[in-house]
């Protein structure tokens, strides 16, 4: 097992760990959590002997091979694939060694090389690769691209790849879901699943957390102390612990008594309902966990907006490419007053091109965009956090924002986002991606913005930090544009979703899983098109039928083949599905009956909403499962269909 025993690390003067200690067993998966700055990464170092202990030890078992993600890309002339590939060092190896002995015309040494290859399986090595690379949003056109070719975040997603592919005892993953969007993630909470190794991985994401791990090592006070569970069970084990300290009883009575007055003040207007049902769910969560949100050191709030133009943005045909590349075609949508908007598809979709556009950032090609007079927008994208300047200290960037601010009153409202006194005087420079982040949240907050639109704004935002982020937004009357790949967020503060999707951009209403059951719903009906694609072809009259009857009946065993543990696999998780559903009918058929509300049956009624729960969370987890797979059928259909045609 992997042990940390009594260890004690300084960056500079400052103690991160103080006679801390973890152990982590052969194939058990544990998340690392804690606010920025306690040590997350620097641990990984240490494991990794790449930053030295002032104290105790870490011992990892001599056999182990220590999987991760490298930092820069290390060969960036490769293609894709073969950049995977090389994860695989046994592989790599012997790849050099063949290669060598053919450049020598070495036959024995050849032979040696191909039979070592075949005794490590290493000729299944590039498929896995495929696999891997088609699970994280690659297309089969993408495999034989050089690494330069991609963009930073897809650069991001091969050196993920590269770290799976390892043969690996431990993997160690710091914040793998970045970059990401949903569907990937779906993917690899999957794969994490399968993984027979330990896995130790820092993460945000608690839905990510709680899917994929079984213990959470919380660092806090330079110790890291260790909970069995999930995430949900974590902040159950915390929430008992921090109950008992009186003084966060009552801070944690406000916050309730503030959800359920929204609550209140909303689910009576027919046009607020859903972001009503959205803030029942938050309260629902906030009695488990209140007094662990109580010791949050961040709060702060959205400025109630003193006017919002209705509609505040229309878009009217719009079109946009880059380099002959259409990106979007014909985009038409309205975003009315106190809209809250999701904005989902796979990454390259088109969401971001979308919003650039939203805030000229970049100039339809066609059509128009029209944003009424006196919207406000604040915009939160990645690349501004690049835009701070590195010299000034946060309390210079927020001076800067309007004459009226005074240094105290600039000094106060930082502090609201966990800065102290002597940060708000520190240069930008010094500071980690999270307080950068941190930074330009407060600066977005400050301007009093009655539209938001942020493009994946947790990245490098620690836990406590998306929370408080996740209440302010819950609690911001304006209207709200979101793109993120952490689920949790985008579940409780979305009322309804634009789909960027093939060029084009689709409205509808609902929550997440009205947005799964709608990726659903058009791959069936592809498939369907697909079929009758294929039939109409068998009807055409030609000259030799036979022969072509002949072929086509070819392709379709060998199709068949290809596809078989695909559909094997589907058929099982739409046995669970109907399984669920059929339970979840039962469910709903004994909460009709009035008298299970009486107070003799409060534990029977306990017990059903508890089952209720658990089917609607298998539920769930089959219908990401299936759609995971038939993304894989339809890959390795493409792949069949253009491999005739080479």
């Amino acid at each position: 097992m992997l042990a940390i025993h009594g260890v004690s690390i300084r960056a500079g003067v400052k103690p991160l760990f103080e006679n801390a200690s973890l152990s982590i067993h052969p194939g058990q998966k544990v998340g690392l959590i804690g606010q920025n700055g306690v040590g997350k990464t620097t641990l990984f170092k240490a494991i990794m002997n790449e930053v030295p202990l002032d104290a105790g030890q870490i011992s990892v078992p001599a056999n182990w091979l220590i999987g991760y993600v490298e930092q820069e890309v290390s060969d960036s002339k490769l293609c894709a694939l073969d950049y995977v590939c090389f994860g695989d060092s046994q592989y790599a190896e012997l790849e050099a060694k063949i290669k060598h002995a053919e450049q020598l015309d070495d036959h024995d040494a050849l032979v040696r090389a191909h039979d070592e290859m075949d005794r490590i399986s290493g000729y299944e090595v590039p498929q896995k690769a495929q696999q891997l690379l088609a699970g994280l949003g690659f297309s089969v056109q993408d495999l034989n691209k050089s690494i330069q070719s991609f963009s930073g975040g897809w650069q991001v997603r091969l050196k993920l790849a590269k770290a799976l592919m390892q043969r690996s005892d431990l993997l160690l993953l710091d914040e793998p879901t970045n970059h990401l969007d949903i569907e990937a993630v779906a993917w690899l909470i999957q794969w994490l699943k399968s993984y027979q190794g330990a896995v130790l991985m820092i993460s945000h994401d608690r839905d990510f957390l709680d899917q994929v791990v079984q213990g959470i090592a919380h660092i806090q006070h330079q110790k890291i102390h260790y909970y069995s569970g999930n995430f949900a069970a974590f902040e159950r084990q915390r929430n008992e612990q921090l109950m008992q300290q009186h003084a966060l009883h009552e801070k944690q009575k406000q916050q309730m008594q503030h959800l359920k007055t929204f609550i209140e003040r909303f689910k009576a207007k027919a046009s607020k309902a859903k972001q009503a049902q959205s803030r029942v769910k938050a309260l629902e969560r906030m009695e488990q966990v209140a007094a662990v949100q109580a010791t949050n050191p961040f709060h702060f709030e959205f400025f109630e907006p003193k006017h919002q133009p209705d509609p505040m943005v229309k878009v009217e045909n719009v079109d946009f490419g880059y380099d002959d590349k259409p990106i979007l075609q014909q985009a038409s949508l309205v975003l009315r007053a106190g809209d809250r908007i999701g904005l989902v598809g796979v990454n390259g979709s088109g969401k971001t091109t979308l919003i650039k556009l939203l805030v000229g950032e970049v100039e339809p090609q066609a059509g128009k965009i029209q944003i009424s007079k006196g919207v406000t927008v604040g915009y939160f994208a990645q690349h501004q956090l690049e835009a701070l300047q590195l010299e000034h200290s946060p309390l210079q960037h927020m001076l800067t924002l309007g004459e009226e601010v005074s240094d105290q009153q600039a000094r106060d409202f930082l502090g609201q986002f966990g800065f102290t006194n002597e940060q708000s005087l520190t240069p930008v420079a010094t500071f980690s991606g999270g307080e950068k982040a941190r930074l330009a949240l407060a600066m977005i907050v400050y301007q009093r913005p009655n539209l938001v639109i942020l493009d994946e704004p947790t990245n490098h935002l620690d836990m406590e930090t998306r929370d408080a982020l996740d209440m302010a937004l819950q609690e911001f009357g304006g209207a709200l544009i979101v793109v993120t790949h952490d689920k949790h967020l985008l579940a409780s503060i979305a009322d309804q979703f634009w789909w960027v999707h093939e060029g084009k951009v689709t409205l509808y209403h609902g929550d997440l899983e009205s947005y799964l059951q709608t990726r659903l719903k058009t791959l069936k009906q592809s498939q369907e098109t697909q079929k009758q694609a294929e039939r109409l072809e068998m009807d055409r009259p030609v000259q030799n039928k036979k022969q072509l009857r002949q072929q086509n009946a070819q392709r379709r065993k060998q199709l068949d083949q290809l596809l078989k543990p695909h559909l094997s696999a589907m058929k099982k998780v739409e046995k669970q599905m109907e399984k669920a559903q059929s339970e979840l009918d039962q469910l709903h058929e004994l909460m009709e009956d009035s008298a299970l509300y009486e107070a003799e049956n409060k534990s029977k009624l306990t017990e059903i909403l508890k089952t209720q729960a658990s089917c609607e969370k298998v539920l769930e987890e089959s219908e990401l499962e299936w759609l995971e797979l038939q993304e894989q059928i339809e890959l390795c259909t493409q792949s069949f269909e253009d491999s005739q045609f080479d």
